[in-house]
């Protein structure tokens, strides 16, 4: 049996699929694990994640290219830059767009829940000082409004406010766990003590909900996650009236939209707590995100951590179906250079120099493609390409001539470039005992892109790959 490893995740093929017709990932938080995990699709049928440090994270906006992360002390601003992307120094050819770390607004714990950028400006839920604050380099935070109810501007959480809905360059509602105006006032009736305000009133549209967050307006209507009941619910304002669109199982925190799907965090609960207890959510919970067709108002794919990960908070859309991001404890983004109109990566210490005899590769163009030799004796593959076998191949002695392999040939300009032999290992997997690219060819992505084959035809034949972990890590 396998063991499991950090971040594995069940998914459903629904879920995979939908994130790949979409064309787009998902960023999604996680303040218990410290970590913003970028979520993909590959050839429509399985995930891969990329998860990267940022401790604490929480609220996260993203608009236009960029993506800003609450973290515990501060709040960092990424911005996409498409054109480092393909060269990436370690992944060449792999993804289409690639985050950065661009600025740092050193904040102080300020426990910041929502984020959006409205109008130029970076506002976020305070929820530590009951606020909505914009967030400047001049100071920790610039606050500039308060619910009602909240008398003085000060560290105590008073009624943990968290949610914000923006739409049309504007607020328009918030949501909080109370209204107390006392420190942590908002814990006498968490269950039942939530609501739901308008901007900039602060009038109260609706209370008794239950823990609720992530209000968010979609075409005019007004949804919001009764967190605690674990349902998504659609607003009226005017008859201050709501309906239950879905019920989602799980502690929902954390929701993105495109087009007509939802895509929505939802956590475990705290199992040992009295107060969860006698949820009807507390047996089924689980961390992860659900798709929700809303048209149909309907489940329609999920994802499911089994390891690592615990609790969510954000969930964003990334418009991208491969993106990287890197973090700021990761020294290869110190190679990055972007200069507006021109953008390349400094060569790192770690690089391997180029024999003077051969001028420097240039990054790989999609020019190429895959030649699929399939049931082919041995000895026929090394007459027709012997250059491609790898140089140990006849030492380990495993193979004989008369051996059935599958070549997969990468041709760049009408030539071999590369090649893998691929040998089946009964109906359910296979290794992979050959795999070689020409030396003109390193550093120019042949290697990322023949792995890539090599999962497509593992993907298509729903079989695995013995041994894929000795020629690429997706982490």
């Amino acid at each position: 049996m396998n063991q499991p490893k950090p971040f594995d995740c069940e998914y459903s093929p629904q879920f995979a699929e939908l994130l790949g017709k979409l064309g787009i990932s998902l960023a999604v938080s996680t303040y218990q694990a410290g970590k913003v995990i970028v979520v993909s699709s590959v050839n429509n049928d399985r995930l891969i994640q990329l998860p990267r440090t940022f401790p604490g994270a929480m609220g996260m906006a993203a608009f236009e290219g960029k993506l800003a992360v609450a973290n515990t002390n501060e709040v960092v601003l990424l911005r996409n830059e498409p054109s480092l992307a393909a060269g990436y120094p370690t992944k060449p050819g792999i993804y289409d767009s690639i985050y950065l770390p661009r600025a740092s607004f050193y904040t102080g714990n300020l426990a910041l829940h929502d984020m959006e950028f409205v109008n130029g400006k970076l506002l976020a839920v305070n929820t530590q000082f009951s606020s909505v604050s914009e967030i400047k380099s001049e100071s920790n935070f610039v606050s500039v409004w308060q619910p009602p109810f909240i008398s003085d501007l000060q560290p105590e959480d008073r009624c943990h406010l968290n949610g914000m809905a923006v739409a049309g360059g504007q607020i328009k509602y918030l949501t909080a766990l109370g209204q107390g105006d006392q420190p942590h006032q908002w814990r006498e009736s968490k269950m039942n003590g939530g609501v739901l305000m308008e901007y900039p009133s602060g009038k109260i549209i609706l209370d008794n909900l239950s823990m609720p967050h992530s209000p968010r307006v979609y075409d005019d209507e007004l949804y919001l996650l009764n967190s605690a009941q674990g349902e998504l619910i659609k607003v009226d304002p005017r008859h201050k009236s709501y309906e239950v669109i879905v019920s989602l199982g799980g502690f929902a925190r954390g929701m993105a939209r495109y087009g007509d799907y939802l895509f929505i965090g939802v956590s475990k609960l705290r199992h040992n707590s009295p107060v969860f207890a006698d949820l009807p959510i507390a047996k089924t919970s689980f961390a992860g995100v659900i798709a929700v067709y809303l048209p149909y108002k309907t489940v329609v794919g999920f994802m499911k951590y089994t390891m690592s990960v615990d609790e969510i908070y954000d969930v964003k859309i990334l418009h991208s179906l491969r993106p990287s991001i890197l973090s700021a404890d990761m020294d290869i983004h110190k190679a990055a250079y972007a200069l507006g109109q021109k953008s390349f990566w400094k060569e790192t210490e770690k690089s391997q120099p180029q024999p003077q005899s051969q001028p420097q590769s240039a990054p790989l163009k999609r020019s190429y493609s895959t030649q699929v030799i399939k049931n082919v004796a041995l000895s026929v593959i090394k007459r027709k390409f012997p250059a491609l076998i790898n140089d140990d191949f006849d030492s380990n002695g495993d193979y004989g001539d008369k051996d059935l392999m599958t070549a997969l040939v990468v041709v760049l300009e009408q030539k071999p470039a590369a090649m893998a032999l691929v040998q089946m290992k009964g109906e359910k997997s296979f290794n992979v005992p050959s795999f070689k690219v020409m030396p003109e060819h390193y550093g120019r992505g042949v290697e990322q892109y023949l792995v890539r084959q090599i999962d497509i035809v593992a993907g298509h034949n729903k079989i695995d790959w013995d041994n894929r972990s000795d020629f690429f890590d997706e982490k």
